[in-house]
């Protein structure tokens, strides 16, 4: 991954932690396996030789040249029987011998104290060697020493000390070869995911990362919701343009009609009831005053889009709303063949609404579940808790033609109309209205078919039965 200058890239700030662990904790292991090993090759070599000096202390094997020459074929040591001047009184050594070593013992005798145990010293005979002295069982005058030479053992030790440091740079290597596999497994999602975003354009957000089910998969799954997240912004911010726009010419189109409208409605009326003997005349004033009532209703919408304004709200339970809102239609319902099921929760707590402007925002979405139903059907509505029991739902549902699915992500924008006649104002009043009160009005497809409108409002917004008695 591209870095600054002098910044290391993500990968080798996994891979040097990993070599630097790698290589403290072999080092750390080749240290221990070395100790453990050379005190275990010089504890066995220290027994073999205390051993050997009490075995040939017990007797007079200790002054028999030939015995100790047997002994040191046997464990591999020189063995020198000193008397108390110094002098040597038996050896197994042939002819002179060693003349160093037989020094060094020597110096070295005349310095230890003997005790009822062997005694060993690490001494320098021009090789590294150990010593055992030992009193002459019976003899206050003579002490046997066994000298081992221990420069095989340095030997092995350094075999030993080759062959962990080589496994320990084996162990480096592959750990590093490891890490290095591990760390680009880690790092190429997140390098896919940092190219994916900055090939993303601010007009073109519908694109979405590759996800995986590991952590740089849920990552990227959370840079998608953020993308949707910013799509559904964009999308709000548009629809607000649109409805301050919309709001805008509703007020100044309600303002240049709703006057002259209601005097043509109060002349049309006292026409009509000057009228009273030509029932064709009748019959079309009747019609003129059903026109001026449409017109009326579109007034009404444009009014309500122009002015959200400040809820005034008051307990109220919804199945109230509901049924008021049914009744004011009934006579509509009845004319359009349209039988009412209801379903309502009568334990519902009551819910601080502004009524009015509730009731006629759950009236546009009955008229236009009405209007879907052209050869009539049943209206369903129902309420309830929310699953999850985090707030109320009143659905409204018919058994009509349904809506266009290419139409449902729309039908809430101004001016945009299911039907031939219609303003497209009804559903985009009845959402702000709802959502003035902190819900939300969803619209969808039900099955085998119609459609579905859904009231939900939260939790927070919803009092208890008790606090209004």
């Amino acid at each position: 991954m591209a870095g600054g200058a002098g910044r290391l890239s993500l990968q080798h700030r996994i891979v040097l932690p990993f070599a630097a662990v790698a290589l403290v904790g072999t080092t750390a292991a080749a240290w221990v396996a070395l100790s453990v090993s050379s005190q275990a090759l010089e504890t066995r070599v220290r027994t073999q030789i205390r051993s050997t000096a009490t075995a040939v202390a017990r007797s007079d094997f200790a002054l028999n040249p030939a015995v100790l020459r047997n002994v040191q074929q046997i464990v591999g040591a020189e063995v020198i029987t000193f008397g108390t001047d110094g002098a040597v009184l038996a050896s197994s050594l042939e002819g002179p011998g060693d003349p160093e070593l037989v020094r060094v013992t020597r110096e070295a005798a005349a310095t230890v104290t003997l005790g009822a145990e062997p005694t060993v010293v690490a001494l320098d005979c021009g090789t590294p060697c150990l010593v055992a002295f030992h009193a002459v069982q019976g003899r206050d005058d003579a002490l046997v020493a066994i000298v081992a030479d221990t420069s095989p053992l340095a030997d092995s030790t350094a075999a030993v000390t080759r062959a962990i440091l080589f496994a320990a740079g084996a162990s480096l290597l592959v750990m590093v070869f490891v890490s290095q596999f591990v760390a680009r497994r880690v790092t190429a999602p997140l390098d896919r995911l940092v190219r994916f975003a900055r090939d993303v354009s601010p007009g073109a957000t519908s694109q979405r990362a590759e996800v995986g089910d590991d952590e740089a998969g849920r990552l990227a799954q959370a840079f998608n919701d953020m993308l949707d997240r910013l799509d559904r912004s964009q999308q709000a911010l548009v629809r607000s343009e649109k409805l301050g726009l919309a709001g805008l010419l509703a007020a100044r189109v309600a303002h240049d009609i709703r006057n002259p409208l209601s005097s043509i409605k109060m002349q049309t009326q006292l026409l009509k009831a000057r009228l009273t003997g030509d029932a064709e005349d009748q019959e079309t004033l009747a019609a003129v005053l059903r026109d001026i009532v449409q017109v009326e209703s579109v007034i009404r919408d444009l009014i309500e889009l122009a002015r959200p304004g400040e809820l005034r709200r008051r307990p109220c339970s919804v199945n109230t709303v509901a049924r008021d809102a049914l009744e004011q239609v009934a006579h509509q319902l009845a004319h359009r063949r349209i039988a009412v099921a209801t379903h309502l929760d009568e334990s519902l707590a009551q819910v601080p609404l502004d009524e009015p402007r509730f009731r006629q925002a759950l009236l546009n979405v009955i008229v236009n579940a009405a209007e879907a139903m052209t050869s009539g059907g049943t209206l369903e509505v129902s309420s309830r808790r929310s699953a999850g029991d985090e707030g109320i739902e009143l659905e409204v549902a018919d058994d009509g033609a349904g809506i266009d699915p290419a139409m449902l992500a729309r039908v809430f924008d101004p001016f945009v109309s299911t039907k031939r006649d219609g303003v497209g104002l009804g559903l985009v009043n009845a959402r702000s209205v709802v959502e003035a009160h902190g819900g939300s009005l969803l619209l969808d497809h039900r099955q085998p078919r119609g459609t579905r409108a859904v009231f939900r409002l939260p939790l927070e917004h919803v009092e208890s039965p008790e606090s209004h008695g």
